[in-house]
């Protein structure tokens, strides 16, 4: 029985939707929840089809407001 994963990623500011660690998107958005309720709609189809399916969701990016990237490069310049 082949296994299908789907992988939920933030990349850039966005989350992309991967099959099987391919390098072909599924699907790119602007939000974690709309790309992880699509790769659990996937994998629920292909569990309805009698195949394996999982969805591995990664944290998000840590990702710092540009104003508090700008404040702490000038505290590191004085």
């Amino acid at each position: 029985m082949t296994e299908n994963h789907y992988y939920v990623r933030p990349v850039a500011g966005v989350w992309h939707v991967t099959w099987n660690d391919s390098a072909e998107l599924i699907g790119s958005y602007s939000s974690q929840h709309e790309a992880e309720a699509l790769a659990q709609l996937l994998a629920r189809h292909m569990r309805v089809q009698g195949r394996k399916a999982e969805v591995h969701v990664d944290e998000p990016e840590a990702r710092t407001p540009s104003w508090a990237r700008n404040r702490t490069a000038s505290l590191a310049v004085a």
